[in-house]
């Protein structure tokens, strides 16, 4: 899911909205201002004031994208003055070939960012934090259930998430009004869904647009049929029968006159997917709430979100996102967690949803990114997604597998491959040398 990576958009929002919730310091440096109620986060009872010298490197697009971010880990240093915090960062497309050789080699971050998508790659390279958690009186039940467990690797907390996001459907409501349909909402269905879009494809528009990239098919694949990537045991399945029955329906329903032709794949399909929509010449796609304010801020028309249709097994979601672990490597791990879970905590995550960066992996305080969005129905869609939602599990190898099942899923689209012979390339390809 590449477009949990940081939207270039929003950086300079999230400083000035990060620094507008500040107070100054004694020495002048801006820090996010604690809420009211609110203590600072991860102090055991007695515990000894933390000093420590750490460096965090994160997915960063240039300088006011680390700016940001230095804003939110002065949440920490606000919380534990002894803490210093150097900000590193390399842009999305790179971070993760050079955080992965960092892991690798002496001197790396002792503070990392992780996608759940690529969590597995790197794991072994993480500090399990759960006995940390427990010294801390860190709970679990802070976070959502799908994006913490996604966090985990072989039973183990090896991250805490900042964000996360059930993939749901946008629409555009000024074309459902038009056409005198009904607004999709919670409970609706996949024969409904399917009359809709259908209803929608006219006049040179079509009802609902794709793209061969995973978050699309994918969701597709777990709706029509209730088939996730991974088997039981955490080995890639796509030639399970219910994967196959599911990427077929998947596969035949895009054809079926409701989406136009898909002609690129990977992240380029979604750009083209994500203008067909913006423009209102498809009326429907999937994506997630990372993309929420961006979308709203971008249309002529009025932006609605649903749950996915029900299918066979019911209305389901995955759900992916980001966070913080540390590295094996990291000569002070108490201290570095610490500093995650202010970096994870109230204040932080407050200041990033409230500029609409983050959808907060702290229900708590979900209330300040509902009031950045003003999506009417928003928060009754994402209640409803988060209830029916799975964590988004891959393999280790998933950046590859997944560059491959793109590539091969456009002939699929296209229908220069059968389903079943490009699952077989995914599933050949993705599992050699494993």
């Amino acid at each position: 899911m590449r477009r949990l990576g940081r939207s270039p958009w929003v950086v300079a929002v999230v400083v000035a909205g990060l620094l507008a919730s500040a107070c100054g310091s004694g020495n002048g440096t801006s820090q996010p201002s604690t809420p009211q109620g609110s203590a600072p986060e991860a102090s055991a009872p007695g515990a000894t004031p933390i000093s420590a010298d750490l460096t965090f490197q994160f997915w960063i697009a240039g300088d006011a994208d680390k700016q940001a971010w230095e804003t939110v880990t002065a949440v920490a240093t606000s919380d534990h003055p002894g803490l210093k915090i150097t900000v590193q960062g390399t842009p999305w497309p790179d971070y993760w070939s050079k955080i992965g050789n960092q892991l690798s080699n002496p001197g790396a971050p002792c503070i990392v960012g992780m996608q759940s998508l690529r969590l597995a790659a790197y794991a072994d390279q993480l500090v399990p934090i759960d006995d940390l958690m427990t010294k801390y009186g860190v709970n679990a039940s802070d976070f959502d259930k799908s994006i913490f467990d996604a966090m985990k690797h072989n039973g183990k907390q090896v991250a805490l998430p900042y964000d996360f996001g059930p993939l749901i459907v946008f629409y555009n409501r000024d074309r459902f009004k038009a056409a005198n349909l009904a607004e999709p909402k919670a409970g609706w269905t996949l024969d409904e869904f399917k009359a809709d879009a259908t209803a929608l494809s006219t006049g040179g528009k079509f009802g609902f647009t794709t793209a061969s990239i995973d978050q699309e098919y994918l969701s597709w694949v777990l709706d029509l049929s209730g088939a996730q990537l991974l088997d039981a045991n955490g080995k890639l399945a796509v030639t399970a029968p219910a994967f196959v029955d599911g990427y077929k329906q998947y596969v035949a329903l895009m054809n079926s006159g409701i989406a136009p032709k898909v002609s690129v794949a990977g992240y380029d399909g979604f750009v083209s997917m994500l203008s067909q929509f913006q423009d209102g010449s498809a009326a429907m796609y999937v994506d997630g709430p990372w993309d929420v304010i961006s979308n709203r801020d971008s249309v002529k028309f009025q932006l609605g979100v649903a749950p996915m249709p029900a299918g066979p097994n019911g209305s389901m979601h995955y759900t992916a996102g980001s966070g913080f672990g540390i590295s094996k490597q990291c000569p002070t791990p108490e201290a570095a967690f610490q500093a995650i879970v202010s970096m994870t905590g109230d204040k932080a995550l407050t200041g990033l949803a409230s500029v609409g960066r983050a959808y907060p992996a702290r229900p708590a305080v979900a209330d300040a990114w509902y009031t950045a969005a003003k999506i009417e129905g928003a928060r009754e869609t994402l209640d409803y997604a988060n209830a029916h939602s799975v964590p988004w599990l891959t393999p280790p190898n998933w950046v590859q597998a997944a560059d491959v099942f793109d590539r091969f899923g456009l002939q699929a689209l296209t229908g220069e491959a059968t389903p079943e012979d490009t699952l077989k390339t995914v599933q050949d390809q993705g599992t050699a040398g494993s």
